[in-house]
C-alpha cells in the first residue's frame, strides 16, 4: 500500500467535517467505545494514534466514508460490526473497506453472510437482483464516489450540499477538499472570505463563477 494512504493528515474533527457527518459519531468509530453493558468495542476505521492533532491517514477517511453509507442504508451498528469483520476475513486485506475488492466481491461476501448467519437479514444492504447480489443503493452510490489507485481507495469525490463538487486525494492538496473543477482548495477561497476581501474580488481572483464562492462561503457560514 502506497504510505501516503497511510500518512495521518487530518484531525478527527476535520475527517468528519469532510465526509460531512458529526464528530461525535465519527469519534466513536476511530476511537472505539464502551456500550450500556460494559462492553468495550474497538474502532471501525484506521488511526494513527488515539488524542488530538493529526491523527486520521486518508486511509481512515476512505473507510470512514464507506461506513457512513452502511450507517445510511439504515443497518443498525450491531449488525454493522460482523459485517465488517467477515469482509476483512474474507477479502483477505487488513483494509477491506479501502480495497477495490469491496467493490467486486464485497455484495457476495455479505449474502452469504446472511445466507448463513439467520441475525444478519437486513435487505437494506444487500439485495439480489437478476440472481446477482449487489449492495442497496445507498452503497452503490457512496461507491461510484470512489476511485481506486493500485487496489485502494485514491480518491474520493464528495457532493456537497451547496452544489459545489469537491475532491479529496492525497496525492492533490495534501488531501485538502479541492473544488474538483478548478483543483482549487475550498479553505483558499474561504480564508480570503474570511480575511475580509469580497466574494467577487474571490471569485475574480481564482476566475471561478461568482454563484460557486457564494454558496461555499454560505454553507461554512
Amino acid at each position: 500500500m502506497d504510505e501516503l494512504l497511510m500518512t495521518p493528515i487530518y484531525a478527527q474533527a476535520e475527517a468528519a467535517d469532510i465526509i460531512r457527518m458529526p464528530r461525535s459519531t465519527f469519534n466513536h468509530w476511530a476511537t472505539g467505545y464502551t456500550t450500556t453493558s460494559g462492553n468495550r468495542k474497538p474502532p471501525f476505521i484506521t488511526v494513527d494514534r488515539p488524542g488530538r492533532g493529526y491523527t486520521v491517514p486518508f486511509i481512515g477517511l476512505a473507510e470512514a466514508w464507506i461506513v457512513k453509507a452502511f450507517a445510511q442504508a439504515g443497518v443498525p451498528m450491531g449488525r454493522i460490526r460482523p459485517a465488517l469483520e467477515q469482509l476483512r476475513s474474507q477479502i483477505g486485506v487488513e483494509h477491506a473497506l479501502a480495497s477495490d475488492r469491496l467493490k467486486t466481491d464485497g455484495a457476495d461476501i455479505l449474502w452469504d453472510l446472511r445466507q448463513r448467519d439467520a441475525a444478519f437479514d437486513d435487505n437494506r444492504l444487500v439485495v439480489v437482483r437478476n440472481g446477482d447480489a449487489t449492495f442497496g443503493e445507498i452503497v452503490r452510490e457512496h461507491l461510484k464516489r470512489v476511485d481506486y489507485r493500485d487496489g485502494f481507495v485514491g480518491q474520493l469525490r464528495i457532493p456537497r450540499v451547496d452544489g459545489a463538487d469537491i475532491t479529496v486525494d492525497p496525492q492533490i492538496n495534501f488531501g485538502q477538499p479541492t473544488l474538483t473543477q478548478y483543483g482549487i482548495r475550498v479553505d483558499d477561497i474561504l480564508d480570503r472570505i474570511a480575511a475580509g476581501e469580497t466574494m467577487e474580488e474571490v471569485a475574480a481572483d481564482f476566475d471561478l463563477p461568482n454563484a460557486t464562492v457564494e454558496r461555499l462561503a454560505l454553507a461554512a457560514a
